[in-house]
């Protein structure tokens, strides 16, 4: 299984982000130590349609209070992203990034995952500061159903981390959504939380169960999966549940 990426491009990707302060070399150290642990398999070559991955994260306060039972989701869904940016020749897939606070400071609009954009799709994937922690999916939804909009000659693959713990007012309704994106490419990250059946019972929906004692990089393969699964010859690691047995598209049976 392939390393994910090398000690020299994590750098590369890792340095513009953290403070300036004393320590931070040494949290470098640690993040660069834990995501090179990573293996994640191998990420094929460009597909003949280039693909738009739209990334829409929960930082409600069930979130950020202890039900991110990795602790790393933004480096581990960045890893994914490069380490499949690192074979893209196209130039043509892409990222977007979305909160369930969106608009804020820190969404991105679709940019290449190549190099050169590596830095600002990391510096994305945060806590924006102007986000007030909301627990709604259904703004953020329907701003990811718009992206898809504008982006036809896109294969557009959605993925949601969050623990579903919705306070849309028919959050089964909202999630029911989900599962009518265009492209019917739909992952769900569940973190810390049973599946809603509405997602599992959802034919476009491929769901991952992130919990406390999941393997380092469970979200790392799961976004990897979503953004390589179309490429050719790609052969993604599958993420794996806490106790070592593998995740299934619970929602594809």
């Amino acid at each position: 299984m392939h390393r994910l990426l090398s000690s020299e491009v994590l750098w590369s990707g890792l340095r513009n982000s953290e403070p300036s302060f004393a320590g931070a070399r040494s949290q470098q150290d640690d993040r660069a130590r834990y995501l090179s642990s990573i293996t994640l398999g191998e990420p094929g070559k460009c597909p003949e349609d280039a693909v738009l991955l739209i990334i829409v994260t929960d930082n409600s306060g069930s979130i950020t209070g202890g039900n991110d039972p990795v602790g790393r989701r933004f480096d581990e869904s960045w890893l994914a992203i490069a380490r499949v940016g690192a074979r893209c020749r196209c130039g043509a897939d892409m990222v977007a990034t979305l909160t369930f606070d969106s608009p804020t400071s820190l969404d991105l609009s679709p940019s290449s995952i190549t190099k050169p954009h590596l830095v600002e799709i990391q510096n994305s994937l945060a806590i924006p500061p102007d986000g007030a922690g909301s627990s709604c999916l259904g703004p953020s939804l329907h701003r990811a159903f718009t992206l898809a909009g504008k982006h036809p000659d896109h294969h557009v693959v959605l993925v949601v981390l969050s623990d579903f713990l919705l306070c849309d007012r028919h959050p089964d309704g909202v999630m029911a959504k989900m599962g009518e994106f265009p492209g019917a490419d739909v992952h769900a990250v569940v973190l810390n939380a049973s599946p809603p059946p509405v997602l599992v019972d959802a034919d476009s929906v491929t769901v991952t169960e992130v919990a406390h004692g999941s393997p380092v990089g469970t979200v790392a393969r799961a976004v990897f999966t979503a953004l390589a699964s179309s490429r050719p010859g790609a052969k993604p690691k599958a993420p794996e549940m806490a106790g070592g047995s593998k995740t299934t598209s619970l929602g594809r049976r």
